[in-house]
């Protein structure tokens, strides 16, 4: 008898800590932080932040003291349209729960009231603020830019560049965005940018501040084949720093045919794996000085006929002309 109750009341114990099942009646979390954004004179969009457990909201407005269903099928937004200027407006949204979770419809969100423009939206945004850079090098750059401000939205940019002394859009860009990466500069180059905000009726703000990025220099190189002496063939490579900085290390790359063989070089170790080939600099030349520097290396080859010349020379990887 004593075995019994004590296992009875292990089991009241047990189903009293269990978790209650949910109920029809037990609503499901209600959908919060409703808001209205980007009101305009005939629109506005509603956001709200929604529960996993609910199949879909619905947005009910307010007429008079009566609340009637506007739309439903929605999952955290709903775009307005068709509104009356100069109208204030009250919205609030409910969700109702996935089938087979035994729960019932949300309480209401609590509501959110806007006034529609009274008229076309003629405002400007905000000026830019001036673009920054970034991911500079020889060739390329991304310009980078900080968000404006709009009275109804801000829906894009234009990315202007001065030519001389004339502004030009030579990029659009969603304002999700707010940057563009440039590719194919020419190096130890100045280009100025700036910026102009657009909303949806095409008000413009006024040219942020100019901002000017330079492309730092690069190394150049020259390349001269001599075959007066055919079979046996000279190549002459000329590299210059056009940088503010001294550059090294530095090599020379090229494509050497594998019936062309390796007689000796010139203030460089000669190498090649396959036909990939390297000229890399002597001790004490592997420095080539800043703004107009110059180092120069040569390889002696032979050749056997048919004849295919060497080709795809760079430097660093930067090709040679």
């Amino acid at each position: 008898m004593k075995r019994f109750l004590a296992v009875s009341v292990a089991v009241v114990i047990a189903l009293t800590l269990a978790p209650a099942p949910a109920h029809a009646d037990t609503p499901v979390t209600a959908p919060s932080q409703l808001e209205a954004v980007h009101v305009s004179d005939t629109g506005a969009d509603l956001w709200w932040n929604r529960n996993g457990a609910a199949a879909y909201d619905v947005a009910e407005v307010l007429a008079g003291s009566q609340w009637y269903e506007y739309r439903r099928n929605l999952t955290g937004a709903l775009a307005l349209t068709g509104l009356t200027p100069g109208v204030t407006y009250t919205f609030r949204v409910y969700s109702v729960p996935k089938p087979g979770l035994d729960l019932a419809n949300s309480e209401p969100s609590a509501p959110v009231t806007f006034t529609t423009l009274p008229g076309p939206d003629t405002q400007p945004p905000s000026t830019p603020a001036a673009p920054t850079f970034s991911a500079v090098t020889p060739t390329s750059f991304t310009v980078s830019w900080a968000a404006a401000t709009d009275n109804v939205q801000v829906t894009g940019y234009q990315l202007q560049r001065l030519f001389g002394t004339t502004w030009a859009t030579v990029a659009t860009v969603a304002p999700g965005s707010r940057a563009y990466a440039f590719s194919g500069q020419t190096p130890g180059t100045a280009y100025t940018f700036a910026v102009i905000a657009v909303d949806a009726r095409n008000n413009q703000s006024a040219r942020s501040s100019a901002a000017t990025v330079t492309t730092p220099g690069s190394l150049t190189c020259q390349v001269a084949l001599n075959t007066q002496s055919f079979p046996m063939i000279a190549v002459t490579v000329l590299v210059q720093n056009t940088t503010p900085d001294p550059v090294t290390p530095w090599s020379v790359q090229f494509t050497l045919p594998l019936t062309i063989s390796i007689t000796g070089a010139y203030n460089a170790t000669a190498t090649r794996v396959g036909t990939a080939a390297t000229l890399t600099p002597l001790p004490g030349l592997t420095t080539i000085a800043p703004a107009g520097g110059v180092a120069v290396v040569s390889v002696g080859l032979y050749t056997v006929t048919p004849y295919t010349p060497p080709t795809n020379f760079s430097v660093n990887g930067i090709a040679c002309r």
